[in-house]
């Protein structure tokens, strides 16, 4: 089990943590985000007003097409038939409605209008895109009014890599154990998935301006943005799973060391997440032996101290907290441009697309 073969061992002389619902609910530390309020959504339309290449490319993914596939997929139906909801029951329930729709508010009542839709991403804009649509500015103030009123603006990696963490990393014990919905969405890997399907870059630089004019052709990934997206996206995944890790109640191992599965065979919500910790660490002691990142130096450390047991929720809590911080310092100070030495690692990734998708079968270009 690698270097938590020893915590985990000891699992069962350790007090199970009792965490209250109310307690997960209000946690402003929790892994997933919290439900937008719709009254602050302004749709998809309004994005699309300007953005008409955008849209169709997010028109075309899993991300727009489960408004209707979700609640019919076999997954979802086990889900809906455990928790005893109806299908429009996962359009409506918050704990559902925060990662898998998007709401509106029509006459002071939320509505359910899209899937994982432009504010699932880039935060609700009700605030933020009279600025970021004031052409009166410079494109750079209207990026800096939009930002620090709550956009999540493409050009800082930081926080438009955090919104993905905080849907495809559970931190619901209960879903996962009673409901059988998935710890952590199967496979996930930031740059893959963000340069696949949710990739629908079309600007361009026009030359010799610091503006950016829409094109009919999505624009190819910097070499030095795919390291940043994919080395960002580790620190971040190790951080969202150990904050998901703080309300584990159950215990990952039973008394000879082995992971723990549930009657139905699958890996409890504990097993699932510290198995995701450790592939995460290997991933980034693969980074480390081809250069050298301070950040993930000291990531890897805390990480690798941990206990990995029920009862650590401030030990899991505060190391979480600290690879936050040292992402966000780590995204301030780095562009991507000194780490071409893990070109090799991420030209091994194609993107990602739903088996749906109109590329699907089509040659991708990296």
């Amino acid at each position: 089990m690698g270097p938590f073969h020893h915590h985990l061992h000891s699992i069962c002389k350790v007090p199970v943590l009792l965490i209250s619902l109310s307690l997960l609910a209000k946690h402003e530390t929790q892994a997933q985000r919290p439900p937008q309020n719709p009254i602050e959504n302004v749709g998809v339309e309004s994005c699309g007003e300007c953005h008409e290449e955008m849209l169709e490319s997010w028109e075309q993914s899993a991300h727009a097409r489960s408004y209707e596939t979700l609640a019919k997929t076999q997954a979802a139906k086990d889900i809906i038939s455990i928790l005893g909801i109806s299908e429009n029951d996962i359009m409506t329930k918050a704990s559902c409605v925060r990662c898998h729709y998007t709401q509106e508010a029509f006459s002071g009542s939320p509505q359910t209008t899209a899937a994982v839709s432009c504010e699932s991403c880039h935060g609700s804009g009700d605030k933020w895109i009279d600025h970021h649509n004031k052409k009166s500015l410079s494109r750079g103030e209207r990026i800096a009014r939009a930002t620090n009123l709550g956009m999540n603006h493409p050009g800082d990696i930081h926080s438009t890599s955090k919104t993905c963490y905080e849907c495809h990393v559970i931190d619901d014990e209960q879903l996962v154990n009673q409901a059988g919905h998935p710890a952590v969405s199967r496979g996930f890997e930031l740059l893959s998935w963000y340069s696949g399907e949710a990739n629908h870059n079309f600007l361009i630089q026009k030359a010799g301006r610091s503006t950016k004019s829409h094109t009919s052709q999505i624009q190819p990934i910097p070499s030095s943005r795919k390291r940043m997206l994919y080395l960002t996206g580790k620190l971040l995944h190790l951080s969202s799973t150990l904050k998901a890790m703080a309300f584990a109640q159950d215990a990952p191992v039973d008394s000879n060391g082995n992971f723990i599965k549930l009657k139905d065979g699958r890996y409890t919500f504990g097993v699932q997440h510290t198995i995701e910790v450790q592939r995460i660490l290997r991933s980034m002691k693969e980074v480390q032996a081809k250069v050298k990142i301070p950040e993930y130096d000291r990531a890897i450390a805390i990480t690798s101290a941990l206990a990995f047991t029920t009862g650590q929720q401030a030990q899991f809590t505060k190391t979480a907290e600290e690879i936050e911080t040292l992402t966000r310092e780590f995204t301030k100070n780095n562009t991507g441009s000194n780490f071409a030495a893990i070109d090799a690692i991420v030209n091994q990734l194609n993107p990602r697309y739903s088996s749906s998708h109109p590329k699907v079968g089509v040659a991708s270009t990296r």
